[in-house]
C-alpha cells in the first residue's frame, strides 16, 4: 500500500484529503474530512460534497467549530474557558472570522481577497524560512513586527487578474491603500477572535491601518460638460446594445452616486427606493445597512423621473411571477448588473479617451461634484446630496431639498442635452424586460 500524501489542510484533529484506493489514487473527485475516532479505534471520514479545495476547507472549518471537543482549553480550578492568543493560530482566526462574519457580508468577495493576501504572506514566509509562517499565532500577529513585515512584503506584490484557467491576464503595482485594506481586515479577524463567546484570544492588534488620506493618491482627473455629452451620445447611439451603459451614465449624472449605488437603483416596491410620483429617491434600499459610504435620500430631477417612471411601467407589465429580480434602472435583458466596467472601457476606447485608474466610472461622480462646486452650490447641499458628513441627527429628521444642487444640476443636464440632443431620453423603455437570463450579470461591452 502506498504511503498517504500529506494532507492539504489540517485543523485540530481533522484533516482534508481524498478518499483513496490501496494504490493511493483517489476514489472520488470530492474532498473528505478525516479524523481518528478513539471509540472505534480507527479513522473516520465524511464527504464535504465539494470538488473545490477552498470550499472543502470551509466545510472542514465548519465541522471543527461545531465540535464541542475542539473548544478552547479550560481552567482546571474554575472550569472557565481560557482564551489563548499564544495557542490560537492566525490562520484559524481568519477561517473563523470568514465563516462567522465575513462570508455573510455583501462585501464577502472583497473580504476574502484581502485576507487571502495575508495568508499569501504567511505562505511566502514559510517558503523562505521567515519569522511569520503558517504557525503564526494571534499573539504574534497582534504585534507591530508582524504588520511591519507584512507591509514591507506587500508593497512588492502586484495586483493581478486571472482568467478562468487561472492564468494571469493583467497586473498593476500594488497601491499602499490596497495593502492597508488587508491590514484593516486582519485586525478585524483578530478582534473577532477576542470578541468571541467564549473568547479565543485575549490579545488585540496594537496597530491600525494607516489613514486613507495618507496612503491614497487623490484622483485629479475631471472632465467638462462636452466630454460628458460625448459619453452620453455614445451610450445612446441606436442599435448598439448599450442600454445598460446608457442607463448607468444617466443615473450617475442625475444622482452623483457612487457606481455601486447607481447599479443598485431599483423601482421594485419591496425595495422602497422610489414610487411613482415620489419627489425623492432613496439610494439605500430597504434592509440594507448603511456603511461609511453613506447612501442618501436625494431629490429626483425631471430627467431621472422620466426614466424611473418608464421602468416602473415596464415592471408593471410583467407577469407577477417574472417580477422577482426585475425593476433595476441599470439592467441587462431585465436583470441587474454588478457593474458596467467592460462596456465603460469599450466606450473609452471608442471615444479615444485615456484609460487607467483616473478614468474609471467614478469619474462621473467626481466630475459632476467639481462642476457643481465651481458653480457656487451651497457646501451643505453638496455634502448632503453626495452622502458626505451625514453622521449627525439632523439627517434623521430633516430631509434636504438641496435646492442649489438641483438647480445647478438641471442647468448642467440642459447643457448636456444641447450638445447631445435626445441622448438624455430613455429611448428604449421596453429594453430587456423579457430577458430570460437570471441573476446579477456582468456587462460584456
Amino acid at each position: 500500500m502506498q504511503s498517504r500524501p500529506a494532507p492539504v489542510y489540517r485543523r485540530g484533529k481533522y484533516w482534508l484529503d481524498k478518499l483513496r484506493r490501496e494504490d493511493g489514487s483517489p476514489r472520488s473527485s470530492r474532498w473528505y474530512v478525516f479524523w481518528y475516532d478513539p471509540d472505534a479505534r480507527r479513522e473516520a471520514s465524511v464527504s464535504t460534497g465539494e470538488e473545490d479545495v477552498d470550499q472543502a476547507i470551509l466545510a472542514l472549518d465548519r465541522r471543527y467549530l461545531s465540535d464541542a471537543s475542539e473548544a478552547p482549553a479550560y481552567c482546571y480550578a474554575c472550569g472557565q474557558p481560557l482564551a489563548s492568543a499564544e495557542a490560537y493560530l492566525l490562520t484559524d482566526a481568519i477561517a473563523d472570522y470568514r465563516l462567522e462574519h465575513g462570508d455573510l457580508k455583501s462585501s464577502s468577495d472583497s473580504i476574502q481577497a484581502r485576507l487571502k493576501h495575508v495568508t499569501d504572506f504567511l505562505d511566502a514566509e514559510e517558503d523562505r524560512g521567515g519569522s511569520f509562517g503558517i504557525e503564526t499565532s494571534c499573539a504574534v500577529a497582534s504585534g507591530m513586527p508582524f504588520i511591519t513585515a507584512f507591509r514591507t512584503w506587500s508593497k512588492d506584490q502586484p495586483v493581478t487578474w486571472k482568467n478562468k484557467a487561472g492564468e494571469i491576464t493583467a497586473s498593476r503595482p500594488r497601491a499602499s491603500a490596497t495593502t492597508e485594506e488587508s491590514v484593516l481586515q486582519v485586525a478585524a479577524a483578530l478582534n473577532h477572535a477576542a470578541d468571541a463567546d467564549p473568547p479565543r484570544s485575549e490579545r488585540r492588534p496594537i496597530y491600525k491601518p494607516l489613514p486613507r488620506k495618507q496612503v491614497s493618491r487623490p484622483r485629479r482627473t475631471r472632465v467638462e460638460v462636452d466630454v460628458l455629452a460625448d459619453m452620453l451620445a455614445y451610450a445612446a447611439e441606436p442599435d448598439k446594445k448599450r442600454a445598460s451603459l446608457h442607463a448607468f451614465i444617466v443615473g450617475s449624472l442625475c444622482t452623483l452616486a457612487r457606481p455601486d449605488s447607481v447599479v443598485d437603483i431599483c423601482i421594485a416596491p419591496e425595495r422602497e427606493q422610489w414610487y411613482p410620483g415620489s419627489p425623492t429617491l432613496d439610494l439605500n434600499p430597504f434592509g440594507r445597512a448603511q456603511t461609511n459610504k453613506y447612501r442618501p435620500l436625494i431629490p429626483v430631477v425631471p430627467v431621472l423621473s422620466e426614466w424611473l417612471t418608464a421602468e416602473f411601467a415596464a415592471y408593471q407589465r410583467l407577469d407577477k411571477n417574472a417580477r422577482k429580480g426585475a425593476g433595476y434602472l441599470v439592467n441587462y435583458y431585465g436583470r441587474s448588473v454588478l457593474d458596467v466596467d467592460r462596456s465603460w472601457s469599450t466606450m473609452l476606447t471608442g471615444l479615444k479617451l485615456p484609460s487607467g485608474r483616473e478614468w474609471k466610472a467614478y469619474l462621473l461622480r467626481h466630475s459632476l461634484a467639481t462642476l457643481l462646486r465651481n458653480r457656487g452650490v451651497a457646501k451643505w447641499d453638496l455634502e448632503g446630496f453626495m452622502g458626505h458628513d451625514v453622521t449627525g441627527s439632523t439627517e434623521v429628521y430633516a430631509i434636504g431639498r438641496f435646492a442649489t444642487v438641483t438647480t445647478a444640476l438641471n442647468d448642467i443636464l440642459g447643457e448636456i442635452d444641447a450638445r447631445a440632443p435626445g441622448a438624455l431620453r430613455r429611448i428604449s423603455a421596453e429594453v430587456g424586460v423579457s430577458g430570460s437570463s437570471a441573476g446579477r450579470q456582468k456587462m460584456t461591452g
